[in-house]
């Protein structure tokens, strides 16, 4: 469904991501960790160009994503669910409102798009808060209107971008919760960066692990955490026996 040949990223002198090779099959949850700075973010902005790659391909259901003009990159990027580190909601919109927004801009009927955001809320247990503005929730709650918003696209494939890294600790465990719930009974494809080495191992079909723009390992959970090969997978495995 995806894959990433040979990607290469620099910001001046950082080598962010150096020669990433990946695939990625459909139904698929792929789960990417590693240590801050590890390129880790950098790799999957750059599978819907977000982020430009200066070398390598990138290929969709075998077209290519690089080589996309204005126009079908528009059109991918709606068959891609996108849910970022920060929540990026609009404050004047109602929790309902924000996550129709994308489906109307794309042209779709407002009472269409109306139904496809409710279904979207309940999905992460949001239905009561549908008329509420976004300032009037807690931080994991704004995730889950993030996650809602990606859903509704109906996405053919979901990027999430440690979705928990701008919550407190205490407000982590629902969007988790969330997550493994959407992991569990969708058959969305999923790639998924994150910290969170317990959440990896309940949903994660493969782990990738990354180091210096680098993928240093990958296989399923059970391997990776109990017989590492690489020193960030050590590293993780010292994590879980503390």
């Amino acid at each position: 469904m995806l894959q990433v040949y040979d990607l290469k990223k620099s910001y001046g002198k950082t080598q962010a991501l150096d020669g990433v090779s990946l695939d990625v099959s459909q139904g698929e949850i792929l789960v990417v960790m590693g240590p801050s700075g590890c390129g880790k973010s950098t790799l999957i902005r750059c599978v819907n160009r977000l982020t430009e790659p200066d070398s390598g391909e990138i290929f969709f259901n075998g077209q290519s994503v690089i080589d996309m003009s204005t126009q079908e990159l528009l059109q991918f990027r709606r068959r891609v669910g996108f849910v970022f580190q920060h929540f990026n909601l609009i404050k004047r919109l109602t929790v309902k409102e924000n996550v129709m927004f994308g489906l109307v801009l794309s042209g779709m009927d407002s009472q269409e798009a109306e139904l496809k955001a409710l279904d979207a809320l309940q999905k992460v247990e949001l239905s009561d808060s549908k008329d509420s503005r976004p300032e009037e929730l807690s931080g994991g709650q704004q995730q889950r209107i993030g996650i809602a918003r990606a859903l509704a696209l109906n996405p053919e494939i979901m990027l999430l971008d440690e979705p928990t890294a701008s919550l407190d600790p205490i407000l982590v465990g629902e969007v988790l919760d969330v997550m493994e719930a959407l992991a569990r009974n969708t058959r969305a494809t999923m790639v998924i960066v994150t910290h969170e080495v317990s959440f990896a191992l309940k949903v994660a079909d493969r782990i990738i692990l990354m180091d210096h723009g680098k993928i240093v390992e990958e296989g399923i959970p059970a391997e990776i955490f109990t017989q590492p090969r690489s020193e960030i997978g050590r590293k993780y495995k010292r994590l879980l026996v503390a």
